[in-house]
């Protein structure tokens, strides 16, 4: 059965995703005179100016030719990328030198969405965008606001989020603080879904399956054809960070709180528990703090060394083995504290549609045993990044939190079940 749904998946996502009938293709500049021009009028060799005065960042960039209708996943993406079938425009500059630009008019780093940090909003001081056709027939071509260019087709149900002010992340960095972005594919500048690398993101939760199809181009525009970008922030810092400590009874309080803050402030705000938050109280409060993810606060990542505040909530239904999808690590700590390690290897040797699960069991005293015991469940359990742990309600949160420090990032999501 799962083998069959398997397949009807990959059959239904090869439908609905039109992409995988085209193919990546290397952008190559199309109106070099005419970019030439443009860097010399605006004194801008890189492609790119800055206006510290007035807060703006103007780039230069290339309609794809993509045709009217056709879904697309960037609005922008840098000279670098092979992602032009799927792109609005390509840039001049390189993302770092978009990037230079918006530090330079003091645009602060944010920090883009990162599923193994728990962080699955973007983070960044709130940014307004219009495009202008420069160049040949200028006049007779669109200009203005993303709107004149892109349609979301799910406006009406999930809000109009190309009308709002967008997110400056800067987007993920390399060892030497550079846009990773400039080098590594897609090469996104601005990318509509949640894409880490991306230097602007839509201001929302939009992961790549889900958002797929939602915003479509409005017409054709002619490949090569040049726009200019202008990127503009009014200064006012408007993001708070909160890194809630939170004992067993303050937590009415610290929401309290949040929701002061967000009426001023767009607050990304995680959860640390002290040593006498219980399992069950600490499920009982991320329950509370599940209904204001998305309501006025962002729910955003985890506390040093916590579990990020969903762990608490995990389906009840993924106790039964026999029915999840995947096979999870498990760890067990018995009421007099006693620990042991569980990996169900799968075997599919058999005739039937689903594996033998097969659960094998090691105790062990100290969580700095795991990353071992881990090791040796094989090629099967190296690719197992997800962790089950059953604990008395009645436990302290504390007493189990080592172990993120024993085996993250080599497993980086957790889900705990109060016994």
């Amino acid at each position: 059965m799962k083998r069959a749904f398997f397949i009807f998946a990959l059959a239904a996502c090869a439908a609905a995703h039109g992409d995988l009938l085209k193919s990546p293709m290397d952008w190559k500049p199309v109106q070099t005179n005419e970019i030439a021009r443009w860097k010399a009028e605006n004194s801008a060799p890189k492609g790119v100016v800055a206006d510290k005065s007035a807060r703006t960042v103007r780039f230069l960039a290339e309609a794809t030719g993509i045709g009217a209708d056709e879904t697309v996943e960037f609005l922008a993406i840098g000279p670098l990328s092979d992602r032009a079938y799927e792109s609005m425009f390509v840039t001049v500059a390189s993302p770092a030198a978009i990037a230079a630009a918006c530090e330079e008019i003091g645009l602060p780093l944010g920090k883009g969405v990162d599923p193994v940090a728990a962080r699955f909003w973007p983070l960044g001081e709130k940014v307004t965008m219009s495009v202008k056709a420069w160049g040949k027939n200028a006049a007779s071509r669109p200009s203005g606001p993303i709107t004149a260019f892109l349609k979301d087709a799910r406006a009406a149900e999930e809000g109009r989020i190309l009308e709002a002010p967008f997110a400056y992340t800067g987007g993920a960095r390399d060892a030497l603080g550079q846009p990773v972005a400039s080098t590594n594919a897609p090469c996104a500048v601005f990318a509509l879904y949640n894409h880490g690398p991306a230097l602007l993101q839509l201001d929302g939760m939009l992961d790549q399956s889900g958002s797929y199809g939602r915003f479509v181009t409005l017409a054709k525009h002619e490949e090569g054809a040049l726009y200019e970008v202008q990127i503009s922030w009014d200064g006012k810092r408007r993001v708070k960070e909160v890194d809630l400590k939170l004992t067993a009874d303050n937590a009415g309080e610290e929401m309290g709180s949040l929701k002061d803050d967000s009426k001023n402030f767009d607050v990304h705000a995680t959860i640390s528990f002290d040593s006498s938050v219980t399992i069950e109280r600490a499920t009982a409060v991320a329950r509370a703090f599940a209904m204001l993810d998305g309501a006025g606060v962002k729910m955003n990542g985890c506390g040093k060394g916590q579990f990020f505040f969903r762990s608490f909530l995990p389906e009840e239904k993924w106790r039964d083995r026999a029915s999840r999808a995947f096979q999870p690590f498990e760890v067990h700590v018995a009421e007099d504290g006693s620990r042991s390690f569980t990996f169900v290897e799968e075997d599919w040797s058999g005739e039937g549609l689903d594996p033998v699960l097969k659960p094998r069991t090691t105790p062990f005293k100290e969580w700095s045993e795991l990353p071992g015991i881990i090791a040796k469940t094989g090629e099967q359990g190296a690719k197992i990044m997800v962790m089950f742990i059953y604990a008395p309600k009645s436990a302290r949160v504390a007493d189990i939190t080592p172990m993120i420090g024993a085996v993250f990032p080599r497993v980086n999501t957790f889900y705990v079940f109060g016994e």
